[in-house]
């Protein structure tokens, strides 16, 4: 028998007949090795660069920047919440006005069928059937740095992001008004503090720094923007020619020309040996007079000396609405949420609402007329107009002047005290001035009375300049070719020194002595000038109120009904709304604003902020559930005692606090003239 062969031990290599699965030798040629070895390479270093950066990415969003949306309008013109962009068919004006509302629940219950423009106030129609920019826009998408506060301490004036202390998964995009250990106090719009260790003394008005004043203002009126139906009806200037005493306006001073590249006003020779005033009269054409330009009729009959009250008129509030089944058989509704990118662009075009079925009775185009009565202006119905008194105003002009001019003054006029400066214009140097004689002063050096502030500029004959003059928040700021002018004394003031709350409110005398009826001015001396623009913005009015329920206005509720004899209530919107009309209707009587007795009602209202207390308030402030009126509202069931506790509080505490807003990175994007055209001219630095 045959002995079976003992197996050799194993030396670790097994031959390829004896192990089946062992790897076949690699016969391709080497550098196509090395090509395979980098692209595996290659394809793992992609990988782990994605895992990577996701995980960067997290961590970004955690700690250093985030980008977010902004839902509503209490932060406009600032930044934009949902919203319809407009511009104006009659002056040519770009505004924009809020359609957050459109956005309330499962569906469109209110429809934005018409905004006002600011400038003219001629109310737009939306074709919302026929015009794809006509749709809701989302609002901006801005980036926020959630690392600002760590380094440093929010500062006043801040755009800040924070959880809103009623419901701390939701966020909340304000601007910081209040700082912790002091006492806030908001009065006549403006916003006053205390340090907490010295309530002995009195509070100090707190003044925006000038970028931060240009960014918050709001428009009034700018030139740049004419209406051809009014210039062929000839309805009168808001600029005219003035002259102290004069009932009409001078022929032999200013001559304003209106055509569609703007306003010019021009001085000639023969009239240039006293001090020539241009002024401001605001008005603009009511819906009857708008009616008879479009027809070609004349308004000629329109008194140029005819003006009312600037006041808290914000556009992005001048929204009209209707009842949506008025416009939609089938409404917009929510889409449902679900991945994919059909669902990612729908969101991105209209915030993930479907577009409905319009109504084969809406007249798409057409003014709020079609809806016989039943449109809605604004929140309350009041959105023609504001119904508090602003008095602080910025102007600015582009002025040219002749070799032989003398001087030029910018004058605004708040509470019937003029407001002045002067610039010499052989030597450029420029003189404030409060008031027709020297007993108003600015802010004393020591112990001696600071009466005129003077400075060099720039602005002497036979230039041209463009200036900025500003009185607003007791403080005057004069810019000369976009750069602020410094002066050798303060230019601020304390008006509560020389003007009480009763007397605080605005006067007319007569044509010849408009007072606040005619609040801004231009004059010339000598030689001949020409006036290429005028624009005029206001200063942010802050609602004095700690509640909403009954609308955001300014006037204690309890004084109103002494002065209606009871008429109404507390509770009863209708008639507060009835009672803000009337207010209205002061405003545009001069020979009424002496005696109202609706400002002696204006409230103030106070909060104390402690240690890690921060206060935030909207730039929209009739449109911004903030810090006044926050408190004790959108409680939740279920709530932690500490949660609750700052609900029910009129602060955000330092633990709530997310980051600082930086920039609008991403406004909307346009449908025209190819959808997602980008909107490059709101990319703008948050200021």
């Amino acid at each position: 028998m045959k002995s079976k062969s003992k197996k050799a031990p194993s030396s670790g290599t097994e031959s390829a007949s004896e192990t089946p699965s062992a790897a076949k030798p690699d016969t391709r040629d080497p550098a196509e090795i090395r090509a395979e070895s980098f692209r595996m390479a290659g394809q793992r270093e992609t990988v782990e660069a994605f895992v990577v950066a996701f995980i960067l990415a997290l961590l970004f969003r955690a700690f250093l920047a985030e980008a977010f949306v902004i839902p509503t309008g209490s932060m406009a013109p600032t930044l934009m919440g949902a919203h319809k962009d407009q511009t104006c068919d009659r002056c040519g004006n770009l505004f924009q006005v809020g359609a957050s509302l459109e956005r309330r629940g499962a569906s469109t219950d209110e429809v934005v069928v018409a905004g006002i423009c600011p400038n003219c106030r001629h109310v737009n129609p939306l074709d919302l059937a026929g015009e794809s920019d006509d749709a809701t826009f989302n609002g901006d998408r801005i980036l926020v740095s959630k690392f600002a506060y760590t380094l440093s301490e929010p500062e006043r004036w801040d755009v800040i992001v924070f959880k809103f202390p009623g419901n701390p998964k939701q966020n909340y995009i304000k601007r910081l008004v209040g700082l912790p250990g002091e006492t806030l106090r908001i009065h006549h719009g403006d916003v006053y503090r205390q340090p907490i260790a010295e309530q002995d003394g009195s509070d100090q008005i707190i003044r925006k720094p000038a970028d931060k004043l240009l960014a918050m203002s709001q428009l009034v009126y700018d030139t740049a923007f004419q209406s051809p139906d009014l210039i062929a009806a000839n309805y009168p200037s808001r600029w005219q020619p003035w002259t102290d005493g004069a009932t009409s306006p001078p022929t032999d001073s200013w001559q304003v020309k209106r055509d569609a590249e703007g306003l010019t006003a021009s001085l000639p020779t023969e009239a240039a040996a006293r001090l020539h005033w241009l002024r401001y009269y605001h008005r603009w054409p009511d819906e009857q007079q708008w009616d008879r330009a479009s027809k070609g009729l004349s308004l000629s009959d329109v008194d140029p000396y005819s003006s009312r009250l600037i006041t808290d008129f914000y556009a992005y509030g001048s929204y009209v609405t209707v009842d949506a089944d008025y416009v939609y058989d089938e409404r917009p509704t929510l889409l449902p949420t679900r991945s994919g990118w059909f669902s990612r662009i729908a969101r991105m075009l209209n915030g993930g609402y479907s577009s409905g079925t319009f109504s084969p009775s809406y007249e798409s185009g057409k003014g709020p007329e079609q809806f016989e009565g039943r449109a809605t202006y604004g929140s309350a119905d009041l959105s023609r107009d504001g119904v508090h008194w602003v008095g602080d105003l910025i102007l600015e002009t582009d002025v040219e002047t002749s070799a032989d001019s003398k001087e030029v003054v910018f004058e605004i006029v708040e509470a019937g005290i003029p407001y002045r400066c002067t610039i010499d214009l052989t030597t450029g140097v420029a003189v404030l001035s409060i008031g027709e004689d020297d007993s108003r002063a600015f802010t004393a050096i020591g112990e001696k009375r600071n009466l005129h502030p003077t400075a060099q500029t720039a602005f002497t004959a036979g230039s041209r300049h463009r200036v900025r003059f500003s009185n607003c928040d007791d403080q005057i700021v004069l810019w000369v070719d976009d750069s602020v002018v410094e002066f050798d004394a303060p230019t601020t003031y304390d008006s509560r020194q020389f003007l009480s709350d009763a007397e605080n409110h605005p006067y007319y005398v007569s044509a010849g002595k408009p007072l606040d009826a005619a609040p801004v001015g231009v004059g010339v001396r000598g030689g001949t000038s020409t006036v290429h623009q005028l624009r005029i913005e206001r200063d942010k009015y802050y609602i004095a109120t700690k509640a909403s329920d009954a609308g955001m206005y300014d006037y204690e509720i309890e004084e109103l009904g002494d002065l209606s004899s009871g008429r109404f209530s507390f509770r009863n919107q209708e008639l507060m709304r009835r009672l803000m009309a009337e207010f209205q209707q002061v405003m545009a009587d001069p020979e009424q604003w002496s005696d109202f007795e609706g400002w002696q009602t204006r409230r103030s209202v106070s909060f104390r902020l402690e240690e890690d207390q921060f206060f935030p308030m909207g730039d929209n402030s009739p449109e911004s559930l903030d810090a006044r009126c926050w408190a004790g509202t959108k409680l939740r069931p279920g709530m932690t005692a500490e949660a609750d506790a700052w609900a029910r509080a009129d602060f955000v505490p330092r633990d709530l606090l997310v980051g600082k807003a930086l920039l609008v990175f991403w406004p909307h994007s346009w449908n025209q003239p190819v959808p997602f055209t980008p909107n490059f001219r709101r990319m703008k630095l948050i200021r």
